[in-house]
């Protein structure tokens, strides 16, 4: 003789799977999210690392025309853009780190700049 189970245990059992399913679904998400959450930090270092190389570039070829740069803090990049769009020897690099110019025309605006430095 059969055994019949009743609607609700079987509801309650639909339920209690429907739960379980719900969960393995989350907690695999969960990991994945995880997962990039850690390798989007490592990439983020890995930026920062080499934004501070680049702006290093700056500083030295600053140094090298014995041109004073002065950069805001490392963490205000409103800042930072604003001194690369309005500094007259960033943005003759920046010309020619693009191609824009060649290093002679580059060497010719910076001693220009020298020659004359503009008034901020």
């Amino acid at each position: 003789m059969s055994k019949i189970i009743p609607y609700s245990t079987l509801l309650r059992q639909q339920h209690v799977s429907f739960l379980r399913h719900k969960h393995r679904e989350y907690q695999e998400r969960e990991e994945y999210l995880m997962h990039l959450r850690k390798l989007l930090f490592q990439v983020e270092g890995q930026m920062r690392q080499a934004e501070i190389q680049q702006l290093e570039v700056f500083r030295e070829i600053g140094g090298h025309f014995k041109i004073d740069l002065k950069f805001p803090d490392l963490g205000d990049r409103v800042g930072l853009q604003e001194v690369f769009a309005t500094d007259p020897f960033l943005t003759a690099l920046k010309e020619f780190f693009a191609g824009r110019l060649t290093s002679d025309e580059c060497c010719e605006t910076i001693l220009a700049l020298q020659e004359d430095p503009p008034v901020l």
